[in-house]
């Protein structure tokens, strides 16, 4: 069916791929994941029963033992009875980007937006990021280039190398302003 597996860095080289602990993986299929960039939660796509159809968005928190638990369905602003996939957490965790076949899709698979909403700790309504970011083939898979400055994501689309392509969004998509801080040192 498909799980989510984990591995660590040590140097140049990984570990064995672990699957990941906690409540995340079912016995349905889990994929298609963001990690908040705090690291304490994990936003994944399953096709685990209780959705809204389809494969739907949830949410996973870490716990103080370093398991993933208190799995919880993103609701139904976000999920439809068609297949969600693909989310994509923003660095400030206020934009929630994912490739939706419902909503009002334009063809298979779609970008869309939406933002959190503080007040009563709820996703807005998605929006849909339209032509050229959308097509009528599938369009998945939308992340965030470090700086902040750029989008990339995947396409079908008529005039690519092959199945699935990599396109670039410049400036990023976002609806809010975001602000990105890197610090290196030691």
């Amino acid at each position: 069916n498909g799980d989510i597996y984990v591995c660590k860095r040590n140097g140049d080289s990984y570990s064995e791929p672990e699957k990941l602990k906690g409540e995340v993986n079912s016995p349905e299929w889990e994929g298609s994941l963001s990690i908040s960039t705090d690291q304490k939660k994990l936003f994944f796509a399953s096709a685990r029963p209780g959705g809204f159809g389809g494969k739907d968005l949830y949410v996973a928190t870490k716990n103080a033992d370093s398991n993933w638990g208190n799995v919880k369905n993103l609701g139904n602003k976000i999920n439809t009875p068609f297949d969600e996939d693909a989310p994509f957490i923003s660095p400030d965790s206020r934009v929630l980007i994912f490739s939706s076949e419902g909503h009002n899709s334009i063809g298979d698979f779609d970008l869309f937006i939406s933002d959190w909403n503080a007040t009563d700790s709820s996703w807005l309504a998605p929006k849909n990021l339209g032509y050229p970011i959308n097509t009528t083939d599938d369009d998945l898979f939308y992340v965030l280039s470090p700086d902040g400055k750029r989008g990339y994501f995947s396409s079908t689309r008529n005039g690519g190398n092959g199945d699935q392509d990599i396109y670039i969004v410049e400036p990023a998509l976002t609806t809010k302003k975001s602000y990105i801080t890197i610090i290196k040192g030691k």
